[in-house]
């Protein structure tokens, strides 16, 4: 008996390990230290995330092979599995490289079952742990790193002359990391507060977090930790329709950017600032033009635009070779526009009607899960407003997006249950 508690407890450390080491990667390591040890570094990891959740799950299906089970087939994730098999068939029908894409989508749905497992699997604030333990992780690498690398860790090679661009390779990236690691430990701490338990370690960790992101001059993300932390003292107070609030939000900005900005660019010009948002309302209404001409419902395959030189070459047309919009080959900067060009309107309204249908009970929710889910969506749809996002396979965004889809879908399961 006492055999049998000692192998569980080591085959649930195990299953922990991997979980943290997943999320590791998902966050941005190794980065820049492929820079030091070569872009083999970053190959092996991106397969080793992949490896690692498959691992995690098999570990915990059960004492022996005829008790695996990774896919939960219980039907309150319905809607989740019907996502990754539309976007998957859609991809496969449009992509240009079907053995990339095969691979693409495979590791999305591998992050999908690995999510839902996640929350199944432990108890919501070990969770919570897990997943902040990685980020403490993440933040000593990116110490070290910039320890030992002191140069690379700022943009253009000098160290606080420069912003502070860690294991990213462009500020705004770093930043929205630091961003979200913010506002985890945060919720962390109000957890832990919460309960009696002990948070110092934690205080220390968020100082630190914010001192580099201020490091990283980047003011979209300052911004949208700020306004997160402030709705966070409310959140206790009020039900937002986060489902509602998130889509609205998306679509909203995006219609008043561009229709209201051009007609008040004079008003930026004489403040001197650029009131083309940096380059990204001229490159949205190239993005529209390409995406209403072509592939409008279907795109052109999940993760696979800016891997498709012909697509790519339509966004660049109208621009001078020379110029930062004509030479780009990365990144839509907008949520809306990067899941447009991937998944087409077939795939939005896929990941509108996901959210939806998730976050259906909302009202439901036990206070400690609203605000988590609350927080998380808030910041992904801020960040997604000028910045790249839901377009990875299994990076930290797409992960925490889908880790809350898969917790309102379990939470809204159980509310549908009681009333019967």
């Amino acid at each position: 008996m006492a055999g049998t508690i000692s192998n569980a407890k080591r085959n649930s450390f195990k299953v922990e390990l991997l979980v943290v080491f997943a999320i590791l990667i998902s966050l941005g390591f190794p980065g820049n230290y492929a820079l030091a040890y070569g872009e083999q570094l970053e190959t092996v990891m991106v397969y080793a995330v992949f490896i690692a959740e498959i691992l995690a799950m098999l570990l915990s299906s059960g004492g022996s092979w005829l008790d695996i089970q990774i896919i939960n087939l219980d039907r309150k994730y319905i809607v989740m599995y019907l996502f990754a098999a539309v976007i998957f068939i859609e991809s496969m029908l449009v992509t240009q490289d079907k053995g990339l894409e095969f691979i693409t989508c495979t590791r999305l749905a591998v992050t999908l079952l690995f999510v839902i497992w996640l929350q199944e699997q432990f108890e919501f604030e070990r969770m919570v742990e897990l997943i902040c333990i990685a980020q403490v992780l993440f933040l000593i690498f990116t110490l070290l790193f910039t320890s030992q690398y002191f140069s690379y860790a700022f943009s253009g090679g000098r160290p606080f002359a420069e912003p502070f661009i860690g294991l990213y390779s462009t500020k705004n990236t770093c930043a929205a990391e630091l961003a979200f690691g913010i506002i985890l430990i945060a919720f962390l701490i109000r957890q832990r507060l919460h309960n009696g338990r002990q948070y110092f370690w934690w205080m220390v960790i968020e100082a630190v977090q914010i001192a580099l992101i201020l490091m990283c001059q980047a003011t979209g993300a300052m911004v949208c930790t700020v306004c997160v932390l402030v709705l966070f003292f409310f959140l206790k107070y009020i039900r937002l329709p986060l489902g509602w609030i998130y889509i609205s939000g998306s679509i909203l900005f995006l219609f008043l950017t561009l229709t209201l900005m051009p007609a008040f660019e004079w008003i930026f010009e004489l403040l001197g600032k650029d009131a083309t948002l940096t380059g990204r309302i001229p490159l949205w209404n190239q993005m529209i033009t390409v995406m209403t001409n072509h592939n409008t419902f279907t795109g052109f395959g999940y993760g696979m635009f800016w891997r498709d030189e012909a697509a790519v070459a339509l966004v660049r047309a109208p621009f001078e070779e020379t110029t930062f919009l004509g030479s780009i080959s990365s990144g839509a900067h907008n949520m809306l526009m990067e899941f447009w060009a991937n998944s087409g309107l077939i795939g939005i309204a896929l990941l509108f009607a996901m959210l939806l249908f998730s976050m259906r009970k909302v009202q439901a929710f036990s206070e400690e899960k609203y605000i988590f889910c609350a927080l998380i969506l808030v910041y992904l749809m801020l960040n997604g407003l000028t910045e790249r996002c839901l377009g990875g396979n299994y990076d930290y965004k797409m992960m925490g997006f889908l880790l809350v889809i898969a917790v309102g879908c379990r939470l809204s399961g159980m509310q549908d249950k009681d009333t019967c």
